[in-house]
Protein backbone atom coordinates (compact mmCIF):
# COMPACT_ATOMS: atom_id res chain seq x y z
CA UNK A 1 0.00 0.00 0.00
CA UNK A 2 2.31 2.80 -1.35
CA UNK A 3 0.87 5.95 -0.72
CA UNK A 4 0.99 9.53 -2.82
CA UNK A 5 2.68 12.03 -1.47
CA UNK A 6 -0.26 14.54 -2.06
CA UNK A 7 -2.65 12.06 0.21
CA UNK A 8 -0.39 13.21 3.04
CA UNK A 9 -0.99 17.17 2.43
CA UNK A 10 -4.17 16.69 1.97
CA UNK A 11 -4.75 14.72 4.67
CA UNK A 12 -2.89 17.35 6.86
CA UNK A 13 -5.03 20.31 5.59
CA UNK A 14 -8.34 18.94 6.04
CA UNK A 15 -7.75 17.95 9.79
CA UNK A 16 -6.68 21.74 9.87
CA UNK A 17 -10.04 22.55 8.41
CA UNK A 18 -11.78 20.87 11.24
CA UNK A 19 -13.47 23.56 13.89
CA UNK A 20 -11.76 22.64 17.31
CA UNK A 21 -11.92 25.17 20.58
CA UNK A 22 -8.82 26.10 21.99
CA UNK A 23 -7.69 24.92 24.73
CA UNK A 24 -7.93 27.18 27.76
CA UNK A 25 -4.62 29.58 29.07
CA UNK A 26 -4.76 27.81 32.25
CA UNK A 27 -4.46 24.09 30.73
CA UNK A 28 -0.77 23.78 30.37
CA UNK A 29 -0.29 25.11 34.40
CA UNK A 30 -3.03 22.78 35.36
CA UNK A 31 -1.90 19.60 33.23
CA UNK A 32 1.72 19.85 34.34
CA UNK A 33 0.73 20.50 37.90
CA UNK A 34 -1.49 17.34 37.94
CA UNK A 35 1.77 16.01 36.53
CA UNK A 36 3.79 16.86 39.17
CA UNK A 37 1.44 16.03 41.99
CA UNK A 38 1.14 12.01 40.30
CA UNK A 39 5.04 12.17 40.07
CA UNK A 40 5.62 12.77 43.96
CA UNK A 41 2.64 10.31 44.78
CA UNK A 42 4.26 7.34 43.24
CA UNK A 43 7.71 8.33 44.74
CA UNK A 44 6.05 8.54 47.94
CA UNK A 45 4.78 5.31 47.13
CA UNK A 46 8.11 3.29 46.22
CA UNK A 47 9.48 5.15 49.15
CA UNK A 48 6.80 3.39 51.32
CA UNK A 49 7.17 -0.05 49.48
CA UNK A 50 10.81 0.35 50.17
CA UNK A 51 10.63 1.33 53.96
CA UNK A 52 8.20 -1.70 54.36
CA UNK A 53 10.09 -4.21 52.48
CA UNK A 54 13.21 -3.15 54.52
CA UNK A 55 11.11 -3.57 57.98
CA UNK A 56 10.09 -6.91 56.84
CA UNK A 57 13.52 -8.10 55.86
CA UNK A 58 14.72 -6.56 59.44
CA UNK A 59 11.96 -8.50 61.19
CA UNK A 60 12.70 -11.80 59.53
CA UNK A 61 16.67 -11.05 60.34
CA UNK A 62 16.04 -10.78 63.37
CA UNK A 63 13.48 -13.77 63.91
CA UNK A 64 16.09 -16.03 62.30
CA UNK A 65 18.65 -14.64 64.80
CA UNK A 66 16.87 -15.32 67.58
CA UNK A 67 16.06 -18.82 66.84
CA UNK A 68 19.52 -19.57 65.82
CA UNK A 69 21.47 -17.81 68.94
CA UNK A 70 20.68 -17.18 72.31
CA UNK A 71 19.39 -13.62 73.11
CA UNK A 72 21.82 -13.26 75.93
CA UNK A 73 24.72 -14.01 73.41
CA UNK A 74 23.25 -11.17 71.20
CA UNK A 75 23.26 -8.70 74.07
CA UNK A 76 26.66 -9.71 75.27
CA UNK A 77 27.97 -9.34 71.38
CA UNK A 78 25.73 -6.07 71.31
CA UNK A 79 27.72 -4.86 74.29
CA UNK A 80 31.19 -5.77 73.27
CA UNK A 81 30.87 -4.02 69.92
CA UNK A 82 29.71 -0.68 72.26
CA UNK A 83 32.83 -0.79 74.36
CA UNK A 84 34.92 -1.59 70.77
CA UNK A 85 33.47 1.52 69.52
CA UNK A 86 34.30 3.86 72.86
CA UNK A 87 37.33 2.87 72.76
CA UNK A 88 38.53 3.68 68.91
CA UNK A 89 36.78 7.14 70.07
CA UNK A 90 38.48 7.43 73.24
CA UNK A 91 42.12 6.59 70.82
CA UNK A 92 40.74 9.13 68.28
CA UNK A 93 40.43 12.01 70.67
CA UNK A 94 44.00 10.68 71.76
CA UNK A 95 45.45 11.13 68.60
CA UNK A 96 43.45 14.11 67.85
CA UNK A 97 44.58 15.63 71.09
CA UNK A 98 48.36 14.92 70.16
CA UNK A 99 48.66 15.62 66.74
CA UNK A 100 49.03 19.28 65.80
CA UNK A 101 45.90 20.79 64.22
CA UNK A 102 47.73 21.63 60.75
CA UNK A 103 48.58 18.08 60.42
CA UNK A 104 45.32 16.80 61.10
CA UNK A 105 43.72 19.16 58.88
CA UNK A 106 46.02 18.40 55.99
CA UNK A 107 45.15 14.38 56.53
CA UNK A 108 41.40 15.45 56.87
CA UNK A 109 42.09 16.98 53.09
CA UNK A 110 43.69 14.08 51.81
CA UNK A 111 41.25 11.67 52.86
CA UNK A 112 38.81 13.64 51.57
CA UNK A 113 40.29 14.05 48.45
CA UNK A 114 41.15 10.38 48.20
CA UNK A 115 37.13 9.30 48.78
CA UNK A 116 36.09 12.07 46.11
CA UNK A 117 38.64 10.96 43.63
CA UNK A 118 37.30 7.17 44.24
CA UNK A 119 33.84 8.01 44.17
CA UNK A 120 34.80 10.45 40.86
CA UNK A 121 36.08 7.03 39.45
CA UNK A 122 33.35 4.88 40.37
CA UNK A 123 30.81 7.14 38.98
CA UNK A 124 33.11 7.18 35.59
CA UNK A 125 33.22 3.40 35.33
CA UNK A 126 29.45 3.18 36.21
CA UNK A 127 28.13 5.74 33.23
CA UNK A 128 30.78 3.96 30.95
CA UNK A 129 29.27 0.65 31.55
CA UNK A 130 25.61 2.82 30.73
CA UNK A 131 26.85 3.67 27.54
Amino acid sequence: MNQRPDDNDQLTSLLRALPAPEPPPRFAVSARRRYLEAMAARARREAITGVAAALIGLAVMAALALTVVDPTTLVVWLAETVADMARWAAGIGVVLALVPPAFSASFVLASAATVLSLLLVARARAIAAAK
